[in-house]
């Protein structure tokens, strides 16, 4: 095969695809916020999963046009009513671990089959190093 690209200006706008890691890691950050929005979120499974977390926590959490309405906690988080299930979402697993050491108490974290057999040894680690008291049963 046999390709010529020839010089010429781009111009225009272009909607990216959503990205679940990028989802994540927003639905998270808005949470510990005050108030923010999240456009364009992909929305699956995994990230339902981060959602529930954040409720959790004591986010309120609204979809709307294409977009997550966050009203987050403002650094100020409730301990969870009930073990946070992540489902098989290791990323969930991981960020919410990291938000669980914030909370001024007890936070049980858990999720399928799967995620229970997931190394989480050096984010423990990491977490105690920093001041926090994270461990796990499995």
């Amino acid at each position: 095969m046999k390709l010529t690209i020839n010089r010429s200006e781009v111009k225009g706008t272009v909607n990216a695809p959503p990205s679940k890691s990028y989802t994540h890691r927003a639905i998270a950050i808005a949470a510990l916020s005050k108030k923010a929005t999240v456009h364009n979120p992909l929305i699956s499974e995994d990230t339902k999963a981060t959602i529930r977390a954040a409720i959790a926590f004591g986010a309120a959490v609204e979809s709307k046009n294409d977009s997550l309405l966050i009203t987050g906690f403002n650094g100020k988080l409730k301990i969870p009513d009930n073990v946070l299930d992540v489902a098989n979402s290791g990323t969930t697993l991981r960020i919410m671990t990291a938000v669980s050491s914030l909370v001024d108490g007890a936070t049980v974290l858990t999720g399928d089959a799967s995620i229970r057999t997931r190394p989480n040894t050096p984010l423990l680690n990491a977490l105690n190093d920093l001041g926090a008291i994270a461990f796990s049963t499995r």
